[in-house]
């Protein structure tokens, strides 16, 4: 009688080849070339490039807010509260 496990065995095994035969293919390796390349396009695109700026500057601007500051300050205070008041015990 052959062990389950060993029966659990040869299926990843198989399983494994099958991946590993799949990720060699020509034809997987040209859509992961074709999916490269459009990806490339779209980060170097001029309107992807200035969604990127402008998020920057909009977090950057987030990040300067004075009631952001305040609302990071109070979440620090809090947890430290809280973490003091775990330490005590």
């Amino acid at each position: 009688m052959t062990d389950p496990s060993d029966k659990v065995t040869a299926a990843f095994d198989t399983a494994k080849a099958k991946i590993n035969e799949l990720a060699e293919s020509g034809k997987v390796q040209e859509a992961l070339g074709t999916a490269r390349d459009k990806i490339d396009e779209i980060v170097e695109s001029k309107q992807v490039q200035d969604a990127l700026g402008t998020a920057k500057d909009k977090l950057n601007d987030l990040a300067e807010n004075e009631k952001v500051q305040e609302a990071f300050t109070t979440a620090k205070d809090k947890i430290n509260e809280v973490s003091q008041k775990f330490n005590n015990r």
